[in-house]
Order: C-alpha cells, then structure tokens, then sequence
C-alpha cells in the first residue's frame, strides 16, 4: 500500500481518467480509483473529499487543452472550428459527454471554453441574452453528437414496420448512411445559418 504522502492530485487525476475510460462513468469510485492506485479509501480522501470532487478533476482534466481558434477569421468559422476541437477532446473519452451534463463547470479549463464561445458570439454582436442561450445549445449539440448511435442498416423487417409511414421508409436510407461526424456536421451548418440569419 502507497502512503498517503505518495499520492498527488496529478496521479490521482490520471488514475481516475484512466480508470472513466477502462470501466466507464457508472464504475469511476473512490473506492474503485483508491484500488487502483493501491491505497485505502481513506488515504485517498486525504485528497480528494469526495465523489463530486473527483468527478470534477476528470472532468477538467478531460477539458484541458484549450482551443485554438483565429481571432481573426468570421465568427461563423470560429465558432465552427472550436465545436469540432470540443468533440474531439470528447472523443478521446468514454463517458465524457455524460460526465459533463452531470457535472457544471466550475474550474479555469471548461470556464474557459464556454469564455471563449461567448467571446465569439459578443463580438459578432449577438445579444448577452442569446449569447447564454446560443452557448448552452451549442455545447448540447456537441455533447449530443457524441453520444450518437452507430447507424444501423435497416433489414427487411425493420423495413416492412414502416410500410404505413411512407416517408419514415423514405428515410430508411439515408438513416443508415449517415454517420455520428456527419450528423454533427449537419447540425453545426444549419445551426450557423439559423444564428447568421437571427444576427
């Protein structure tokens, strides 16, 4: 067993990233993590108080790399371009999307990703109130695009439930074409054109 002294918040943070990745978000404990790094419970709560706590650590952790986004480009491209560095941040992690909605942000990396969404949109010259609202629809169009389904191609009976919905069957297709990214892709065009027209 480690002493207590071993232990920092950097290895613990590590350990539990590794561990949200390994077993999932319902399986990231205390007292899973405290096995893991080889400690008792308690000597893990010399750092980290609490469940909450820790989860908080993954979740800035998991959201450490900040954006790099052109100042200078339209603000269409630079809002573009910091969803798609946020969905590969949470692509890199099991879980990730479904530990943020559980945990709001309240540390200096994921604070500062939403400043800079709200930089973008201020400057453009949306509204404080719609800013707050564009902002928290594009992190819930992220978070969605990430918990996406695979798509599935339809069989013959999946197909022949929909022979009352025509257009449903219509649409069969072009379901099971499109992937997670090309969804996403979707949604941040015509999100971008309806905020480009509200402007």
């Amino acid at each position: 067993m480690a002493r207590k002294g071993s232990l920092d918040l950097a290895k613990i943070t590590e350990a539990a990233v590794e561990l949200l990745d390994e077993a999932g978000l319902a399986e990231l404990s205390t007292r899973r993590l405290a096995a893991k790094l080889g400690v008792s419970s308690p000597t893990l709560y010399w750092h980290v108080k609490d469940k909450a706590e820790l989860l908080d650590l993954v979740a800035e952790a998991i959201c450490a790399d900040a954006f790099e986004i052109d100042g200078d480009l339209p603000w269409r491209e630079q809002l573009a371009s910091g969803l798609r560095q946020f969905r590969t941040l949470l692509l890199r992690h099991r879980d990730a999307a479904a530990l943020l909605r559980e945990r709001p942000p309240t540390g200096p990396h994921r604070l500062g990703h939403i400043e800079t969404t709200a930089r973008i949109l201020l400057e453009a010259g949306f509204s404080e109130e719609d800013t707050a609202g564009i902002s928290r629809l594009l992190t819930a169009h992220v978070l969605a695009s990430v918990e996406t389904l695979p798509a599935r191609k339809p069989d013959e009976g999946f197909l022949a439930r929909f022979e009352a919905y025509p257009h449903v069957g219509r649409l069969g297709p072009a379901f099971a074409a499109q992937s997670g990214e090309e969804l996403f892709e979707l949604g941040v065009e015509v999100i971008l054109d309806g905020l480009a027209a509200r402007l």
